[in-house]
Formats: C-alpha cells, structure tokens, sequence
C-alpha cells in the first residue's frame, strides 16, 4: 500500500472515530444542559472536567510513546507493548483511587460528590481502551479503534436519548457513560489479538525505573499540555460555583466540534511523521508543512463565522434562552480556535523529532501563567476573564511552539501561498462586520463554500491539492526530489 493511499485510508477511520467520539459527547452535553439547566450541566460537567484532568494523569504520555516506539520497530510491537503494560495499570489503578479521594476530601454539592466517583470507572475504562488503541495506531491499523469507537458512541447515543425519554436522574447519564465505556473496553480487547496475535498481558515490573525515566517527558507534557485547557474550569467550580461552570463549558462544548478535525490529523500522522523523522527528513518536512496549511485553510471560515455570528449559532444550539452569557465567550473562543490550528504542526513536529522535553517546558509555563492569572482575573471577572486568559495563554505557548521551531516557521509561513489566505479572511471579515445581522442562515454557507473555494485554489499548489485530494497519487510521484526509502508493509 502506497504511503499516500494509507495516509488517506487511515485519515478515513480517524475521522470516523474520532468524530463519532466527539459527535456524540458533543450532542449528549448540548442535549443535558438543554436539559437540566445550567446548574445540573455544571455539576455534571465538574465531574466529567476531573475525569478529563485524571485521564490525562493515567495516560502519563504512555498512549503517545507506545504509538511512536511501536512505528519505528514494528517486528517488536509485542514486547513493547508488554514492556509499558503493567506501569499503565498501575497508573490506572491510582487515578481511580485518587478520584475517589478527591470527591471525599473537596467540598462539592452531593450531587458532583456522586457523579466523581461514578466518573472515576469512565477513568480507568478509558485510559486503557486509549492505551490499546495506540497500539493500533503504532501499527497503522486506525481501523480497529473505528470499530471500538462506533461501538462505544454509537451505544451511548441511543442509551442517553432513551433516559432522557424517561426523565431520569442526572445520576443515571453518568452511568450510561461508564457502561458503553465497559463494552468498548471488552471489544477492544478482542481486536488487540487480531492486530498483534502474540500479545500477552502478563504485568511485569522488572523494566519500570528505567521506563519511568523515559515516560515521564511524555508525561508531564501531555499532562500540562491539557491542563492549562481544563484548569480554568475547575478554578470557576471553585471561585464561581456551578452555573458559572455550566455557562463555561456550554462553550467549551460547541468549539469541541471543529478540534476534531486536528486530532483527526494529528492521530493519522503521528505515527508517519515519528518514522519518517527517522527515514526521510525531507519528507518528513515537507508533510508537516501540507499538515499546517491544511489546519489553517481549514480553520478561517470557521472562526470566521463563529466571530461574527456568535448570537446565531448559540441560540441555534441552546434554543431554551438560558445561555446567552455565552455568546461573548464565543467569540473569544473563535480566535482561540485559529491559534490553536495554526500552532498544532509546530507542536506535533517537535514530538515526533525526539524534543518531547521543549514542549513539555512550554505547556508547563502555560498551564503556570494560567493557574496564576485566573487566581486574580476569576474573582473579578468570572467566565469572560477565564476566556480573556484562555486566549492569552494559548497565544504564548503557540509562540513558544513556533521560537523552538523556527526554521520551520519560515519555511512554513514566510510564503505568499499560506499568507494570501489569511489577508482574504481578513478581508471578508471587514465586509460581514458592518453587515452581519442580514440573514446568517443564507450567509453562513455562502461564506464557506466561498471561503474553502478561494483558499483551497489559491494556497494549494497543483502537486498538493492532488497529494490531497486526488486518488492513487503517492509523494514518489509528486516530489521526486525526496527519495523515499522502502519499507515494510506488515498490512
């Protein structure tokens, strides 16, 4: 199989997977805080916010470092794995616990008390389904994750519409959660024999000091690098209390549809980025720069859209009224959307060339600035202040993702093909400001059919848009500067 057809092949199950995940969380919590109310859907998203953070801490880089270590060495994909296995379930065990603690020793309503500790089985179910679905992806079998996936979302979806049908308690979506997690875990146990027949899952400890050590960059990163995403929720749960919180993440909420589209991308080329590093780094250049200007195109005409009709597109989502604080929130969260599409590569590229560490000191002084800032701005000016500092911390680790790579950035972005784009959004943007309460229902997919027509067309070079695009072209064919080594097809 050609490296562009898998690209594209893989590109297809991560879409479906993860848009299925994010599809359906994103519908389950718009329908709850429909719902319950901001009140409720702030105590249920308290609880889900702390399994996110608890996740994160029973991950601790493992899923990222299986993924990349079993790319470059895929005839020892099998002691891999069991080298990192019995340390993730240590990890695991430990993030349920400390949940479980956590909603005892913190001071919660009964109700986010209950839903914690329902919340802390989503956690361990969770971390080691993503564990097993980075074996998949190191051995560039996307296929299987589609497939638990669809089951877990899927399930879920139809078991929430049921209980809302029912008028339950807030309590029991909670649980519909940790069930449909629990069978998604057993089918992906299934699946992990059909990619890898010798797997084994014997827990083995004599290896973990050593590992620890090479883990724990991965960890920390990934901890900091979402933290300083979440932390703010947690710091309003405590500062501003429940409503606060449900009007917050009613907008963290809507913009976690178009941060599908990154992970889709990132989750496709992690493992093709972290062997060509190693292969082709020319190649491995040349893709990572197609990978950020595909973000960007992709990204104008929606942050355009949510910029200048925020009011639309909240009272479409939350028809009930109770949510229009969260129409400024909107806004701010519209650019950072473009930053955080724009900066994406930078960080990618640094993980797959072996600076795990410099990224992990960016997001730890990102989620440092956060924490520190939102102690003063929260009290004073609640969600718009913790929005306010969102964006302004997002800015600075994206600059610091682009300082520790900028040979990239020039090549990269100093070119009329990836600024042209943006000084047309620019332009559009002008226009529709002074205009924008005339009929956003007919305005809206005019201006991203005519947005993704000009900047597709206009950024894209031939050899990239058929890169893209077109079937059965593959990089020997459209960049026969980089001689691409062969390698080993193991599907």
């Amino acid at each position: 199989m050609s490296e562009a057809v898998r690209i594209r092949r893989n590109s297809l199950f991560s879409f479906l997977s993860i848009s299925s995940r994010l599809i359906s969380n994103v519908v389950v919590f718009l329908i709850v805080g429909s719902h319950y109310g901001p009140k409720i859907f702030g105590q249920f998203t308290i609880a889900h916010t702390f399994a996110i953070i608890f996740i994160l801490f029973a991950d601790f880089g493992f899923d990222v470092l299986l993924t990349t270590e079993v790319a470059k060495n895929r005839k020892s994909a099998s002691t891999i794995f069991q080298r990192y296995f019995s340390i993730k379930i240590v990890f695991s065990l430990a993030a349920l616990i400390a949940m479980w603690l956590l909603s005892l020793a913190l001071h919660f309503s009964q109700t986010s008390r209950v839903l914690i500790l329902i919340f802390s089985f989503y956690v361990i179910l969770t971390t080691l389904t993503n564990f097993l679905h980075a074996l998949y992806k190191g051995l560039e079998r996307l296929e299987y994750e589609t497939k638990v996936s669809l089951i877990v979302n899927v399930s879920l979806l139809i078991l929430v519409f049921f209980l809302l049908i029912v008028k339950v308690d807030i309590i029991y979506i909670a649980v519909a959660f940790v069930s449909t997690r629990f069978l998604g875990f057993i089918f992906a146990i299934i699946y992990s024999f059909k990619v890898l027949p010798d797997i084994k899952y014997n827990l083995n400890f004599k290896e973990w000091r050593l590992l620890m050590s090479q883990v724990l960059i991965f960890g920390l990163q990934l901890i900091f690098g979402n933290l300083f995403f979440q932390i703010d929720t947690i710091m309003l749960a405590f500062l501003k209390g429940d409503s606060s919180v449900g009007i917050y993440q009613a907008t963290i909420k809507l913009i976690a549809l178009p941060l599908v589209i990154p992970d889709i991308l990132i989750n496709t080329l992690l493992p093709v980025l972290s062997r060509l590093n190693t292969e082709n780094e020319l190649l491995w250049v040349k893709l990572g720069g197609i990978l950020n200007k595909t973000l960007m195109i992709i990204i104008l005409p929606i942050s355009i859209v949510l910029f200048t009709y925020p009011d639309f597109v909240i009272n479409l989502i939350y028809p009930t009224g109770k949510y229009a604080a969260t129409i400024p929130l909107l806004r701010i969260f519209a650019l950072i959307l473009f930053i955080r599409f724009s900066v994406e590569s930078y960080a990618l590229m640094l993980t797959t060339s072996h600076k795990q560490k410099i990224r992990m000191f960016i997001v730890l002084i990102g989620t440092i600035f956060n924490f520190g800032v939102n102690l003063y701005i929260i009290p004073k000016y609640g969600v718009i202040g913790a929005a306010v500092i969102s964006l302004v911390t997002n800015l600075l680790v994206g600059f610091g993702y682009i300082i520790t790579t900028l040979p990239l950035f020039y090549k990269w972005s100093l070119n009329f093909s990836y600024l042209l784009p943006i000084i047309i959004a620019a332009g559009i943007s002008s226009i529709l400001w002074p205009i924008k309460e005339f009929e956003p229902i007919f305005m809206i997919p005019f201006i991203i059919v005519i947005c993704y027509f000009l900047l597709i067309r206009l950024s894209f070079s031939k050899e990239e848009r058929n890169l893209v695009f077109k079937k059965g072209i593959d990089f020997p064919a459209l960049f026969p500067k980089l001689k691409i080594n062969k390698i080993n097809e193991s599907d």
